[in-house]
């Protein structure tokens, strides 16, 4: 089935399908009547009306007796499911071209993604992106990105960094900068704001004491603090203590924890010690009754931290071989473990897919991995609600906009996704798509 999108902007109604344009009567209220609509907060779904104006939801209404505004464009969703726009909490999208980016986000967006919070890439490419959708010149997933802030040794000893500097050098850029004890926090921090992101996102070579300066410095100025679960040498625990709002990576978050030194993966002389390492991270073994990880989940939770688990990443290479390799399925296993009792526990859950989009076969079929991130939530142990909200309202707060997006509510952004089916009956509905609107 077609899937269309529903631009609006000002007194503008675009009615976008793949391959097709049509522009319905021009109006500032859009009507959808008869859905069932799923509050993703309070877990109700009851069937009522979204009134639109221009882009935001000016009411919802359950009982049937609001007055519709004269000339308002009107869609009757009798049997369908409208749900907030999906949010992507961990994508690497400009690994390629400017026109590769640009797709990716009009994929995305076609298939639910309103919104993506970019983990590390070509800060020139997603200011441009970013500005291009808040204006309606791009018709892509809202972006939302992060500075990498590092110690010296991760810029010149991985290649990865320079990839997305070119031109530059890398570590001494606004969307990528090297720090040390003599930085001037201050600055680098403006810097990174003037460039548009949304947050600094911690990564190697940072010893707890300059990841709390260079946290405290940053919320100062009204950025937030994004990292891995660990960032060597720095465990977990400590990170968090550091000031991160969001950690990434829940496949060996707690062997870090308990390992006791913590390593980078440029920190290794050959392969044959990087080995060995990974080898005595997989031995460990821990369970819900071993204190230092409730000590850790508990921190998790004083301190309001979600947990972005990346669960799809851990699934790449368990039945087929990647360069000949299968993947460590330890990972994988512990991943689902620890998100499990993280979530009993009472911590916020992201769904982040860590590769925006897979492309399959010889014919190049394309998939949106944030759908397979909420239902490997739910194969987890997470109930379909949870799910939901981790894609949503806890990605909204993940990403500073909950106020303005990620529910259904009154003053908020009109980005819904209009389903053919109900997700809390199947998770996997979210990929039933009738409507995006943006």
């Amino acid at each position: 089935m077609k899937k269309r999108i529903l631009t609006i902007t000002l007194l503008l109604l675009t009615l976008l399908g793949f391959s097709q344009v049509e522009q319905p009567k021009a109006s500032k209220f859009l009507v959808l009547k008869n859905a069932n609509i799923i509050n993703v907060i309070s877990g109700e779904t009851k069937a009522g009306l979204i009134l639109i104006k221009d882009e935001k939801i000016e009411a919802i209404d359950y009982t049937g007796n609001l007055s519709i505004p004269e000339g308002a464009v009107t869609y009757d969703l009798t049997g369908k499911y409208i749900i907030p726009g999906l949010i992507d909490l961990h994508v690497h999208i400009t690994h390629g071209t400017f026109n590769d980016a640009k797709e990716s986000l009009e994929f995305g967006l076609q298939n639910g993604v309103t919104g993506v919070r970019d983990m590390g890439g070509d800060g020139r490419m997603l200011t441009l992106l970013k500005k291009n959708a808040q204006i309606g010149e791009l018709t892509g997933s809202d972006v939302f990105f992060s500075t990498i802030i590092a110690g010296p040794k991760f810029f010149e000893d991985d290649p990865r960094p320079q990839s997305v500097a070119l031109g530059a050098k890398a570590g001494e850029v606004s969307w990528q900068r090297a720090i040390t004890t003599e930085t001037d926090f201050k600055q680098i921090v403006a810097e990174a704001k003037g460039l548009g992101v949304t947050a600094i996102k911690m990564y190697d070579y940072l010893d707890k004491e300059l990841i709390k300066k260079v946290s405290d410095e940053a919320k100062k100025q009204g950025l937030m603090v994004w990292s891995h679960a660990a960032v060597p040498p720095t465990k977990p625990s400590d990170v968090v203590l550091g000031g991160s709002q969001v950690i990434s990576h829940a496949g060996d978050m707690i062997q870090y924890e308990l390992i006791g030194n913590v390593r980078s993966r440029s920190s290794f002389k050959d392969k044959e010690e990087a080995k060995v390492y990974r080898k005595q991270l997989s031995e460990i073994v821990w369970d819900a009754n071993t204190p230092k990880v409730m000590d850790f989940l508990n921190l998790l939770k004083k301190n309001n931290v979600i947990l972005d688990a990346t669960l799809h990443v851990y699934t790449y290479g368990l039945d087929k071989p990647i360069n000949g390799q299968k993947i460590d399925s330890t990972r994988y296993k512990e991943s689902f473990k620890v998100t499990k009792l993280a979530y009993d526990m009472g911590v916020k859950i992201g769904a982040g897919s860590d590769d925006m989009i897979t492309t399959i076969g010889e014919y190049g079929h394309k998939v949106v991995n944030i759908h397979n991130e909420l239902s490997l939530l739910v194969k987890a142990g997470l109930p379909t609600i949870a799910a939901l909200r981790s894609g949503t309202i806890i990605n909204a707060e993940a990403v500073g906009q909950d106020k303005n997006i990620g529910s259904i509510e009154v003053g908020k952004l009109a980005n819904l996704v209009v389903l053919e089916a109900d997700p809390l009956t199947d998770i996997s509905n979210t990929k039933k798509i009738k409507y995006v609107i943006k």
